[in-house]
């Protein structure tokens, strides 16, 4: 029986990675066709990368890309499927997989030597939205069941979330904070969610199934910067509705 042909109607992870699998060749047998130029983007790739970034975990990530390296045609694809280096799902050991000036010029190291949390770039569309435009990416949901992490996100269970605030220009941030032009309700979108507060998260439209709630609302327990300055930091909440 055929499995599911759109990401929004995945439930398990298993159905994930089928799904990625055969994305992933799809677009290798593409290149092979149309003799694709190294590194070179071509239709089908940012499904492709979307994809890779919003069905899997950072374990996942890591362990679908050793597999996917040892298959050499694979290698002037990484970076339209995958995209550069250095990748926050690696780990130090992993720095000798495979060359990253191949992926990217001037790059020197596959693995992030900074932080384990997400780079901008692993985003994506992300998996949850909330009213002051941050994106949130789901690290870790602590449940022992293999379907995916925004599927029957139960009442009291914990999630570990990444969470990205919106870029603005320095003028934008100024005007905002000086609550001009109606702006004074955006001056949540300059900061991180806080400790105790209480927030609405609306799943990503990507994501969307007509038999699943697509909001969840979540209590801030915890949370830690990437580095100062960082648009980027970690969080431990709690599910207090789904």
């Amino acid at each position: 029986m055929r499995g599911p042909q759109r990401i929004h109607e995945l439930q398990t992870e298993q159905e994930a990675q089928t799904y990625l699998r055969e994305a992933f060749a799809t677009q290798l047998e593409s290149s092979i066709r149309s003799n694709a130029d190294p590194n070179t983007q071509i239709p089908g790739d940012y499904g492709a990368k979307t994809a890779f970034k919003i069905l899997l975990s950072p374990n996942q990530q890591r362990a679908f890309f050793q597999r996917l390296i040892g298959d050499e045609r694979y290698w002037p694809r990484i970076k339209t499927l995958i995209g550069n280096p250095p990748y926050s799902f690696l780990m130090p050991e992993d720095e000798g997989l495979i060359r990253p000036g191949g992926i990217c010029r001037k790059r020197s190291h596959l693995a992030s030597n900074q932080s384990s949390m997400s780079k901008v770039e692993d985003f994506g569309i992300g998996h949850y939205r909330d009213e002051s435009e941050r994106v949130y990416r789901i690290i870790a949901d602590g449940k022992k069941g293999t379907t995916l992490p925004w599927r029957n996100v139960g009442s009291e269970g914990k999630l570990v979330l990444d969470v990205k605030l919106k870029a603005y220009s320095h003028q934008q941030k100024l005007e905002i904070l000086r609550g001009r032009d109606g702006q004074v309700s955006m001056t949540s979108s300059l900061t991180f969610p806080r400790p105790s507060d209480i927030i609405t998260l609306q799943l990503s439209e990507y994501l969307h199934d007509a038999g699943h709630s697509n909001t969840i609302t979540v209590r801030i327990e915890s949370g830690q910067q990437k580095v100062r300055n960082s648009p980027i930091a970690r969080l431990l909440v709690t599910v207090i509705r789904a």
